[in-house]
């Protein structure tokens, strides 16, 4: 049995700014109260559980509950962008521990996916952790309307890329559907034939103040069309698309380093995002 770890949104967040989640910390504020308990059923399990004795002891909470966010949010089981904090550097050779706290978190974190560690994958659905829930879609709606209500009920795990593609295209739920729509981009060939362009024409579409609050994300995109735009045959439109992404990637660039600029401090992680409906 797995024990829960409890923390607030905000408690999380500060935990995540620790290893340099920036982005991940601003979504941490608007964790759904399922994505909350996920998180901490998988923080226990990497901090308490017997596996993780038996692969050193406890990696501590802060780690556990980020490494956990890292792979309930992004489904990536990514390491964290600062391998240890502040805190666990203290007394220690950083070069030294900071291997044995990779293969310490990426042998947990695969025994985590093969137990199915947090349970429910099969019910994890926009209307669930993206409240509140839309229902049936109205008799007279459209078909494109419908689509989008039926897809609210479909697991994550089993949306395609035609699906992501879809509710990014009517800008919804842009905090739970960005990421997965680049981690497709990221790992799919550039191959002109096989590329997924209508996932990257429904990113570069987005609502360019999502963009604003998530600047790591911003940045992604950015590359991501330019490897495409650089090694592959692009339609007129898309290639126009991605233009006007770039020029308003460069100012919101520029803007953000002059906020840095101004107020090294300026917490533009912790600006709320809008989700779309």
């Amino acid at each position: 049995m797995v024990t829960r770890m409890r923390v607030t949104r905000e408690a999380l967040a500060s935990m995540l700014r620790q290893y340099g989640e920036d982005v991940l910390a601003g979504r941490a504020l608007s964790l759904s109260d399922d994505e909350l308990a996920r998180i901490g059923t998988l923080g226990g399990y990497y901090a308490f559980s017997e596996d993780a004795m038996a692969l050193g002891g406890s990696m501590g909470g802060a780690r556990a509950l980020s490494l956990a966010t890292i792979d309930v949010l992004e489904s990536t089981r990514r390491d964290l962008r600062v391998s240890r904090h502040e805190r666990e550097l203290e007394g220690s050779s950083s070069d030294e521990w900071a291997e044995v706290d990779v293969v310490r978190d990426r042998g947990l974190r695969r025994n985590a996916a093969e137990r199915q560690i947090p349970p429910g994958e099969s019910k994890r659905t926009l209307d669930r952790i993206d409240p509140p829930a839309w229902g049936p879609a109205p008799p007279d709606a459209t078909a494109l309307v419908k689509r989008c209500h039926e897809l609210r009920t479909k697991p994550l795990r089993d949306f395609t890329t035609e699906d992501l593609s879809i509710m990014l295209g009517q800008q919804v739920a842009l905090n739970h559907l960005v990421w997965p729509a680049l981690d497709r981009l990221r790992t799919h060939s550039l191959v002109e034939d096989d590329y997924p362009t209508d996932l990257l024409a429904s990113l570069l579409r987005v609502d360019p103040a999502f963009w604003e609050r998530t600047p790591d994300y911003d940045q992604e995109v950015h590359q991501l069309a330019e490897s495409a735009r650089g090694r592959l045959r692009l339609a007129p439109e898309l290639r126009e698309l991605i233009e006007t992404f770039n020029r308003d990637h460069s100012a919101r660039e520029t803007a953000l380093r002059a906020r840095l600029a101004t107020d090294p401090r300026d917490d533009w992680w912790s600006w709320p995002i809008q989700q779309g409906t």
